[in-house]
């Protein structure tokens, strides 16, 4: 197994060199082909994706959701590309493309009082380039949890990579090991929230006209360690250049009732999705738990399947 995991790394390191070599005029051409594959050949979730666009907007027309879908698998090959493409780039390129723009300050205000946030972003834009620049846009040190993969070689590589530019990586059984780290130095832990959860410690909250089922981690890590949290979104201006908008969530944790700050978040997150509804992750399984109008149990996980 370790010499298929080898083979596999070997040819990882293949293709990020040909996506360094490869200038971004050439790589779109490869996305829409990319595109034009798992759209039209391999109909890369395409029921997933109808489900979510149908529970999203039940009042939009067919030909509105198509247009939303067929835009949606060309940006999901630009961001594969994209964000392989970001780790060969040097900072001066990464940040012609990736524009922090006068909100920054909100970071830049946390960091002077040495205070650690919490940034939560969502499946939307490009949220990959945004660890990558951490460290030459002069932000405090990020730390994020994430699923280590299964190929070893690749997982190491890809977090000493990560690692490079500024983010440390946890894996997700590590949550308060994470945490731990604001006590040596002033950090800014990522979460992303917009993910489908299990049951269990969820938190509901009203999202795309309809009780939806969140996950609980921003808003019980900012309550649990005081913990201000702001809000990332990701515009993409056009292909291979986005514009960050920052905005605080919530200042003051402790003085927010129960679900309010999961209610904050998922109406950012909304608000960004309604603008351009193409650049949010529609391929994952939003909507398994959602509740009806009666407060009963709503769930869509059959029609998944």
């Amino acid at each position: 197994m370790k010499f298929l995991s080898y083979i596999g790394y070997i040819g990882f390191r293949i293709l990020l060199f040909s996506v360094k070599i490869i200038p971004f005029k050439i790589l779109y051409l490869v996305s829409d082909f990319y595109s034009f594959l798992i759209f039209k050949v391999f109909r890369y979730r395409v029921k997933t994706i109808n489900i979510n666009l149908g529970v999203a907007f039940p009042d939009m027309s067919d030909s509105q959701k198509k247009e939303i879908r067929k835009n949606f698998y060309k940006h999901f090959t630009d961001l594969f590309l994209e964000s392989l493409k970001g780790y060969t780039m040097t900072p001066a390129q990464i940040s012609e493309r990736y524009i922090y723009g006068s909100d920054r300050e909100i970071v830049d205000n946390f960091r002077k009082k040495n205070q650690s946030i919490i940034v939560a972003y969502a499946h939307y834009g490009n949220w990959e380039w945004a660890t990558q620049t951490v460290l030459y846009e002069g932000f405090q040190p990020m730390a994020a949890l994430y699923k280590p993969l299964k190929n070893i070689y690749i997982n190491g590589y890809m977090k000493k990579l990560r690692q490079q530019r500024g983010t440390h990586l946890c894996p997700i059984e590590k949550t308060r090991f994470m945490f731990g780290m604001r006590k040596k130095q002033t950090m800014g832990f990522v979460l992303l929230g917009d993910q489908n959860p299990p049951q269990k410690h969820s938190i509901w909250a009203d999202f795309m006209g309809r009780k939806t089922l969140c996950l609980h981690g921003i808003e019980t890590y900012s309550k649990m360690f005081d913990l201000p949290v702001i809000y990332l979104e990701s515009e993409k201006t056009a292909r291979g250049k986005y514009l960050q908008h920052i905005s605080v969530i919530v200042d003051n944790p402790s003085e927010c009732k129960q679900g309010e700050i999961t209610q904050r978040y998922m109406s950012a997150v909304e608000n960004s999705i309604r603008r351009n509804p193409a650049y949010w992750l529609w391929s994952h399984k939003r909507w398994k738990h959602t509740l009806k109008e009666d407060g009963t149990l709503d769930t869509y996980g059959k029609l998944y399947k």
